[in-house]
């Protein structure tokens, strides 16, 4: 019997849906780890962005605490930031295949 290693493609709105729990102040610390611990060769965009979000970690990341949230408030507006790159870019994807039906 053959066995392969688990393949994980993160899509978009995995990546806008983390963004908003890590906003919300919901998203687990381990929830961020496996995020930036999977490079995303699938996608370009994606791994792009996953590397800007590493970069913000790097420096306002402050994990988790009372408050619940995973960064500092410069690091929230910078993650807010890509989060609404990412919507825009996934409605005018959903645009473009209303159009194509």
């Amino acid at each position: 019997m053959w066995v392969r290693t688990p393949r994980y493609r993160i899509q978009r709105h995995n990546v806008i849906t983390l963004l908003e729990l890590v906003l919300s102040g919901q998203a687990s610390e381990n929830d961020w780890r496996v995020f930036e611990a999977i490079p995303l060769r699938h996608n370009p965009e994606l791994d792009e962005i996953r590397n800007r979000c590493m970069e913000i970690e790097e420096r306002e990341y402050i994990g988790t605490g009372r408050s619940g949230f995973l960064f500092s408030q410069q690091g929230l507006d910078e993650l807010r930031e890509l989060l609404q790159s990412l919507q825009e870019k996934e409605k005018e994807e959903s645009s473009k295949e209303k159009d194509r039906r």
